[in-house]
């Protein structure tokens, strides 16, 4: 038993679907015929025990319409009309209450060696221990001048034969129905598996030609069509994870790689010949430190960026923040660092309050003050507005800078990304601030959005769903 199930469940699936399918519709097809039999059986039977009922009442109707005292001579005088009775290939018998035969009648039926048996209540018999099956039907006569027995003897042998042409049909569409429900458990799993058949050829293609494969899906609803939805989103997502990932690493070494190089270059200088000359020493020496501290910079990015992405937050709960009062208490801040530039904040309705740590929020508005900051080198003037409004919490922060051309918008907010990569490594950016502070937004349910326009100043605006007290 074992090794046959440890045999089917090595089967294919295809095979598993056409033998569970077949079993299961050829034992309702079975069940069906069993019961048809049994029901066609039993009819017949019955069809079978009325007929000789009826005989009987006929029989019966003759000898009590006799005027004369019922004695064995008027039952043999009756023998005329209970041949008339009488079928083919049966025997009918009337019977003393001794068990002997009185009177006897068969049309083509041989005497039987069944044994005369007086009875005092109506019975029937099947007797299939002869070499013709026997039903037999026995009632009592009970009359002033004679107490015996009617015997109705019919033979089964039509009755056999029909029954046994009925069980050979039935075996017949039996094995129909198992061939029929293989083939239509073949047909069943041919179509269920098709989608599925096709999924695997597509994972084979991706095995070898990379990515870019995708499912066919068709025009319908059922399961197997959302399975193939899902499997081209899923392939999708890890296409843009891969596309990501790649683009990451090429970025990251692109930005290790200058540091290093410089780093590389002052210490060789330095071990050829610099190390003995102070000025030639101090200066590399300032160098590699502004380089290792760039490299510091980048590393905590990293590590900021990777937190954000994975929703690392700490143990500390998210507690609802009042916007306002950080603002403002950033504000001072920037306006300490940076007093040649002027802030200005506006807040618009109810005091607004936000489901995010005060300490995310804080850095996401000192990552866009920042930039704010680097790129409004002619007209610094910036701008923060706080607005509540209809379950929604919004803050912008404006600039009078140089603005974003209009291509490089939508990719600004990746990481590494700058605009003018030159003038921003001049100005001290790795490209991070802004995709640290997307991500920690969108944790947050919140969404950031740009507006801007070259030569004339950009806008960043974040949304969050305001917190209800």
């Amino acid at each position: 038993m074992k090794k046959w199930s440890s045999y089917f469940s090595g089967l294919p699936i295809k095979w598993k679907i056409t033998i569970w399918s077949s079993a299961f519709m050829f034992i309702l097809f079975f069940s069906y015929l069993v019961l048809q039999y049994m029901i066609i059986e039993h009819r017949s039977l019955n069809y079978e025990k009325q007929n000789i009922n009826r005989q009987l009442e006929e029989m019966l109707v003759i000898i009590e319409s006799n005027n004369q005292p019922l004695t064995i001579e008027e039952i043999k005088k009756s023998e005329n009309d209970f041949s008339r009775i009488n079928d083919e290939d049966q025997l009918t018998r009337i019977i003393d209450e001794k068990g002997n035969i009185v009177l006897s009648v068969s049309d083509g039926y041989p005497e039987t060696e069944i044994i005369p048996l007086p009875v005092k209540s109506k019975k029937f018999e099947i007797v299939r221990n002869s070499e013709d099956p026997l039903l037999i039907l026995r009632a009592p006569i009970v009359t002033d001048e004679f107490v015996g027995t009617v015997e109705i003897i019919r033979s089964m042998e039509m009755f056999d034969d029909f029954i046994d042409n009925i069980f050979f049909v039935l075996v017949a569409a039996g094995l129909g129905g198992l061939l029929l429900s293989f083939l239509g458990g073949t047909f069943l799993s041919r179509q269920l598996l098709s989608n599925v058949r096709v999924m695997t050829d597509t994972m084979q293609k991706i095995k070898v030609n990379g990515l870019e494969e995708r499912v066919p899906v068709y025009e319908t609803n059922d399961e197997i069509a959302q399975l193939g939805k899902l499997f081209n989103e899923l392939m999708d997502d890890l296409e843009e994870s891969f596309t990501q990932q790649k683009q990451f690493v090429e970025d990251a070494s692109h930005e290790l790689r200058t540091p290093l190089a410089i780093i590389h270059g002052h210490l060789s200088l330095l071990n050829r010949w610099g190390k003995d000359d102070p000025e030639v020493l101090n200066k590399s020496l300032q160098s590699s430190l502004k380089e290792v501290e760039r490299l510091i910079q980048l590393v905590q990015e990293l590590l900021e960026l990777s937190r954000a992405e994975t929703g690392t937050t700490g143990p500390s709960e998210v507690r609802q923040v009042q916007a306002d009062h950080l603002i403002q208490s950033v504000k001072r801040n920037f306006e300490l660092l940076h007093p040649d530039y002027v802030f200005t904040v506006h807040m618009q309705g109810d005091t607004p309050y936000v489901s995010i740590p005060s300490r995310y929020l804080e850095q996401v508005l000192i990552i866009l003050l920042d930039n704010a900051v680097k790129f409004s080198t002619n007209k610094k003037e910036i701008i923060i507005t706080c607005t509540s409004e209809k379950q929604i919490m919004r803050i912008q922060v404006i600039d009078k800078g140089i603005g974003i051309p209009k291509q490089d918008i939508p990719y600004v907010l990746n990481r590494f990304y700058r605009v003018d990569k030159a003038r921003s490594r001049k100005q001290g950016g790795l490209g991070l601030g802004l995709a640290i502070a997307k991500r920690w937004v969108e944790k947050y349910n919140g969404t950031i959005s740009i507006q801007s326009k070259e030569g004339e100043g950009t806008t960043f605006t974040i949304t969050f769903p305001a917190a209800l007290l």
